[in-house]
């Protein structure tokens, strides 16, 4: 492939890394020129594009929360005194 050719075109693996920093506003210009040339041939990778730009709608969508970090601790300990429980009754 020519230096010219390769400047413009990425194989499916860079078009899928391309559409995820997109999907944040992490990619720049070219890489975004060359992702959309990319989908304008590739029905896969467009097909890709499209389900990650719905999911990423969905989840700033859903308003999700982070679990506070003291119920994460608490969760741990009780894992691992029912893991405790659990082998001594072996």
């Amino acid at each position: 492939m020519s230096k010219n050719r390769k400047l413009f075109f990425i194989d499916c693996s860079e078009a899928a890394e391309c559409c995820d920093k997109s999907q944040y506003d992490e990619a720049n210009f070219l890489e975004k020129a060359k992702l959309m040339l990319h989908l304008a041939f590739c029905k896969t990778c467009k097909k890709f594009s499209d389900r990650n730009s719905r999911l990423t709608h969905l989840m700033k969508e859903a308003r999700l929360e982070t679990c506070p970090e003291e119920k994460k601790k608490q969760w741990r300990e009780e894992i691992k005194k029912e893991y405790a429980e659990e082998r001594t009754s072996r």
